[in-house]
């Protein structure tokens, strides 16, 4: 357990490989789950739980569809358990470093922003270079697939879960 945790560390600063991981059927299921909670636990700003059980939800199920779809461009499906749990992995970093900012901000409107924008980098980042090493393909193009999807999910999530007016 302590050798898989370090893989994922390693993963999210960018020395380790999503192919360090085990080749396990099990492992993408349990990252998905911690993903779920972690976005559950870090997404604060809606009023009804269920709101918020459905914008994890939606968040999980979108990031395991468009790296899927990314696998399914270079046709290596071998590589989908190991790249979406690296994935996942990284999300879940991602959040757990946000999450106690979910509690009392304290930094401010623009120092919350400044770091959003800092996390978010960090995580195309992840995901890039996992997608990389995953598609045998250059860190360019990578970072356009990258890009690419997290921004038509992001759409996504914002079509079905509109920000409120203010």
């Amino acid at each position: 357990m302590t050798a898989l945790l370090g893989i994922f560390l390693r993963i999210g600063f960018l020395v380790g490989k999503p192919q360090e991981l085990p080749a396990s059927t099990t492992l993408p299921i349990l990252t998905g789950i911690l993903a779920f909670l972690t976005n559950y636990a870090v997404d604060t700003g809606f009023s009804r739980p269920l709101h918020r059980l459905d914008f994890a939800l939606a968040q999980t199920a979108l990031l395991a569809l468009w790296i899927g779809a990314a696998i399914s461009l270079r046709r290596v499906w071998l590589r989908y358990g190991q790249t979406l749990s690296a994935v996942y992995g990284g999300n879940i970093l991602i959040n757990l470093v946000t999450w106690p900012l979910s509690f009392e901000p304290g930094i401010g409107a623009f120092g919350a922003k400044v770091l959003g924008i800092g996390l978010a980098l960090w995580l195309l980042a992840i995901v890039t270079r996992i997608l990389a090493q995953a598609l045998d393909v250059p860190i360019f193009l990578s970072a356009l697939i990258s890009l690419t999807g997290l921004q038509v999910s992001g759409w996504i999530l914002i079509s079905l879960f509109p920000l409120p007016k203010s």
